[in-house]
């Protein structure tokens, strides 16, 4: 890899030696209505035809000009084309012509610099990075997040055409999610806060500390290779062009939640208000420090072992009696922000700029009139026309969610060519869920079947990055881009209580079946994950060899390794119980005279008497190490064919370990092979990619692109031990056989640019997988039990349409009012394994070998309508948002799969400005008071299996921004 990285760093430095003495015109262009620079501007030079386009900051530059005059045409989508004349330029030296597009321009002495910082947070910079972009690419600026009153990322990126989000936080574009999507935070890798995911929670974003979401929909060699549906980078916020102060606060009210006394908790500690645990919830250090848990003496021998039997009595009663839940009112739903910048100028032409933020969310949801299901086909398909009901529940659930955010950027620029930057993130998560069912079980319908579970758990992500960009002006414009980025995630899930019991209404009787039902059992996880990200891109652009062609030839290399670490550890321990009678009262259940204790019945006998007692529920600790390294590299070319007609070519070079270390027994004995560190996979993988843009008109452009991606399998996916989904009620099995999947990617899309702010696309896409990983349950199991396993293919297509449109067309009186709209229609099929098809058709046998890919959506529809009037200080918009029903559990046998069914949503904001700087925002969400369903479709007959009414939001909030002229 030296050996290459060499030899690619010398083919792009040797041009760089043949440098003329010649001078050079550069700049800044900026749009003298809204003084945001201008992305993307051609700037031509007239005689010659020899031109460039404007960076992300507005900023030009024409080398290689030798001495003399000339004159420079400016021009942009939407803008009237501006031409300056009689700029001179001497050798050696750089003439700078700052341009206000729609102003006049104004030319500066040599060598002075004007610079305005880059602008990325409005709806006009994401659609100017959307056009001039390589790849095929989507966003929503901040300026969008801002009208649709979203709080975090994830609520945010589903307004993206093609983006759906499962459980309120993973994100799936074009249907595809997961393992099939990559998530990134300003281009540089973070580690995943989910053991059993291998994708990014977005919902730990908070909206308020970024500028941009930006989603790649195609793949190009300068972009990593593990993505298939969407690359998506989160821009977090830049510093300004001047000193500016924000801040904001609001609260929310829902209608079934704020201030109801019925609201289901537990008991908390004192910083869980801040996200994290004060140790209320630490597994007890007589447990950590006790080895192990010694079984129950009931023996009366004379060999008792007295230290055994007050270890265990010491570990049982080491427990917090925290079970009972609680019944409480909870307050408003809040939340905070604020951010403060600046950017300082020095003589030296040198300029620092810092921008930091802080923003708190807390927000409460509660339903009681939820249900809760499990069906199952019991017999043959054709024989049977209901399904059998083996749970039948009412369903309670409170929960507290609290995130909070905090960044600081810095940037350090030398003349306008050399920029370094850092940026420090902290974000931290904690959701407090309480839950509550009770109904009936299939095995004894005439009892209630009752269980409660009591969850705490804490995410955090802690981002260090540092990077550069340079920019060499004597030679040709050389380009090196530059990161190095540490992330650490940690989620930590301390003492998730779990109990469940049975009640008979008529004797009033209590009781706990273990044969049948689980035994009380407390949980305790820990994750930690750290990320090392390097990368280095060069960027050479040069001159066209015809004269017809204005824009530059760029070859572009580059090179990135990346490492992530996980550690994971999972304690489960049951509550046994020795002839104690529980009365329905969780707390006297397990009061210190409930417990075991030792009784002596002289010198020579004893036992543990009766009581509860615990047992390790596991045959060890449920623990693994695992690492990923990835090397990479990638050669590309931008060229020029003819005038409009650019190709995209090049390919990616990466080479991946990762290696996992268990330490079950039970593991070891079903996989000796990885008694201790194995090499899981190693793969080294080149990823082509070509693509051909057309650019008929300055207002049109046509993309088609192939391209091959691949998908890695999690760590939690290759690591072979069992553990317990408490809410989905059933177990998760790693597969250590798992290989990556392969995937060969066909995308053509039109886009249309009215003007600057107003787009028309259609786009369509086709993916062939190769190895694809499936979700799918075991047949041979005795339990539910959920697995990963490559199937032999699959296959997904689909179409987008995107609208933002200006409805002044129509009529002068309807110029305040937009209209944006995107729709995407997508079809999968997959093949479903065989030992699972053949437990399948045992039951079913004309069911089809196929079905479509988990979690994928057949449709999305987004809409917008906005309204705003300057003179008024008004804005307000109405958004609406729904995607259509997908797989969400793979049943046993026969029995259909379930899909969480469409939610249509419905909000409304209305901001109004005050005074100078000041605003108020009411809003008013979850309109059409939409249920979440998921349910089974059987002959014509819906089976809920999960649903609930979660309220309507009401919300005001207030907002001051000041800056300096």
């Amino acid at each position: 890899m030296k050996t290459i990285a060499s030899i690619a760093t010398l083919f792009f430095l040797l041009p760089l030696f043949s440098i003329a003495q010649t001078g050079s015109i550069s700049g800044t262009v900026i749009d003298g209505e809204s003084k945001e620079p201008i992305m993307f501007g051609n700037v031509v030079i007239e005689s010659t035809g020899q031109g460039v386009s404007t960076d992300m900051d507005g900023k030009y530059i024409i080398a290689d000009l030798k001495a003399g005059t000339y004159s420079i045409k400016f021009s942009y989508l939407g803008l009237k084309d501006k031409l300056i004349e009689n700029i001179e330029v001497k050798a050696g030296e750089s003439t700078v012509v700052d341009v206000k597009m729609g102003e006049d321009p104004v030319v500066l002495e040599l060598n002075a610099t004007v610079s305005a910082e880059r602008i990325t947070n409005t709806e006009t910079a994401v659609l100017s990075m959307k056009k001039e972009s390589t790849a095929v690419l989507d966003g929503v600026s901040a300026k969008e997040i801002s009208k649709s009153g979203d709080n975090d990322a994830a609520a945010a990126v589903k307004r993206i055409s093609g983006v759906t989000v499962e459980g309120g936080k993973y994100v799936y574009v074009r249907g595809l999610g997961d393992r099939y999507g990559k998530t990134t935070l300003n281009g540089a890798d973070i580690p995943g806060l989910d053991p059993n995911k291998n994708t990014v929670q977005m919902d730990l974003f908070p909206t308020n500390l970024l500028d941009n979401i930006l989603v790649y929909k195609t793949f190009t060699p300068n972009l990593p290779g593990d993505f298939t549906g969407g690359y998506i980078d989160v821009v977090t916020k830049n510093f300004p062009s001047s000193f500016t102060i924000n801040a904001g606060a609001s609260m929310s009210y829902n209608t079934q939640t704020t201030f109801n006394k019925n609201f289901l908790t537990q008991q908390r500690g004192s910083t869980d208000w801040l996200g994290f645990d004060d140790g209320t919830r630490a597994l007890p250090a007589t447990i950590t420090q006790s080895g192990e848990i010694p079984n129950l003496q009931n023996n009366n021998a004379a060999n008792f072992d007295f230290d055994g039997a007050q270890r265990l009595v010491d570990m049982t009663h080491s427990f917090s009696n925290t079970w009972q839940q609680i019944r409480q009112s909870v307050p408003f739903n809040h939340s905070f922000s604020f951010g403060i910048g600046n950017k300082f100028k020095f003589e030296n032409q040198t300029e620092l700029g810092v921008i930091g933020a802080l923003s708190y969310n807390r927000n409460y949801s509660f339903y009681e009139n939820g249900t809760y299901g499990i069906y199952q086909l019991t017999g043959m398909y054709d024989n049977i026309n209901t399904l059998t009901s083996n749970l039948a529940l009412k369903d309670t659930k409170g929960v507290d969610d609290v995130l909070w955010g905090g960044m600081v950027n810095i940037a350090y620029k030398i003349k306008a060519s050399h920029t370094f930057n850092f940026m420090v993130m902290h974000n931290q998560s904690a959701t407090t869920t309480s839950r509550y069912l009770e109904g009936t079980k299939d095995d004894d319908k005439d009892e209630l079947f009752q269980t409660q579970s009591s969850r705490f758990l804490q995410r955090g992500l802690t981002t260090f990055q540092l990077g550069g960009k340079h920019t060499f002006l004597k030679f040709k414009n050389f380009e090196v881009n530059w990161k190095s980025s540490f992330a650490r995630s940690t989620q930590k899930d301390p003492d998730l209580r779990y109990f469940t019991n049975r009640y008979d209404e008529e004797y009033d009787l209590y009781r706990i079946k273990p044969s049948s039902d689980r035994t009380p059992s407390r949980f305790y996880r820990n994750m930690a994950q750290g990320n090392w990200s390097n990368k280095i891109d060069f960027v050479l652009p040069l001159i066209h060899w015809s004269d017809a062609v204005k824009d530059k030839i760029k070859l572009k290399a580059g090179f990135a390794h990346a490492a992530k670490n996980r550690t994971f550890q999972e304690n489960r321990y049951s509550f046994e119980n020795q002839q104690i009678n529980f009365n329905g009262d969780l707390t006297t259940y397990f009061a210190p005279n409930n417990l075991i204790s030792i009784s002596e019945t002289g010198s020579k006998y004893a036992n543990n008497g009766n009581g509860v007692y615990i047992e390790n529920a596991l045959d060890s600790a449920n623990i693994y190490d695992a690492s990923q390294s990835l090397y990479a590299g990638y050669g590309m070319i931008e060229l020029p064919i003819v005038s409009g007609l650019n190709l995209i070519t090049g390919a990616r070079i990466e080479y991946t370990s990762v290696r996992l270390k268990t330490y079950s027994h039970k593991v070891l004995t079903a996989y000796p092979e990885l008694d201790g560190i194995q090499n899981i996979l190693s793969n080294l993988d080149v990823l082509p990619a070509v693509s051909l843009n057309y650019e008929p008109t300055k207002k049109m452009k046509i993309r088609a692109a192939y391209s091959r991606t691949l998908a890695r399998p999690s760590f939690r996916e290759l690591a072979p031990f069992t553990s317990f989904d408490v809410e989905g009620g059933y177990a998760f099995v790693g597969n250590p056989s798992l290989q990556r999947t392969i995937t060969d990617n066909a995308d053509l899309r039109w886009e249309f640019y009215p003007t600057n702010k107003e787009l028309i696309s259609v786009s369509a896409f086709y993916k062939n997988f190769t190895n694809p990983i499936e979700r799918t349950f075991n047949p041979k199991a005795l339990n539910p039990e959920i697995t990963y396993r490559n199937v032999d293919n699959a296959y997904l297509a689909g179409v987008e349409l995107e609208v933002r449109k200006n409805l002044g067309f129509i009529s002068p009186v309807l110029e305040n009012l937009q209209i944006g709209a995107n729709f995407s229609y997508i079809y999968s099929q997959t093949t479903i394994d065989a030992e699972e098809l053949k437990a399948i058709r045992a039951e079913h046998p004309n069911a089809p070998s196929t079905r479509e890919m988990y979690g994928q959506s057949p449709y999305s529809v987004n809409g917008l309508l906005s309204y705003k009037n300057d003179s008024l200080g008004l804005t307000a918009n109405v958004v609406f948002n729904v995607s259509g029903p997908k797989i969400s559990f793979i049943s046993i046998g026969g029995t259909p799969n379930t899909y969480v069914q469409p939610r249509p949503s419905l909000n409304i904001n209305i901001s109004k400005k005050l005074v100078k700087g000041l605003s108020i925002k009411v809003s008013a969400s979850n309109i059409l008071m939409s249920p979440y369903r998921e349910s089974i479709e059987f002959k014509g007959k819906t089976y809920d299996v999960s649903y609930y009414e979660p309220g309507m939001n009401f919300s005001l909030g207030i907002k001051y921004n000041f800056e300096k002229q």
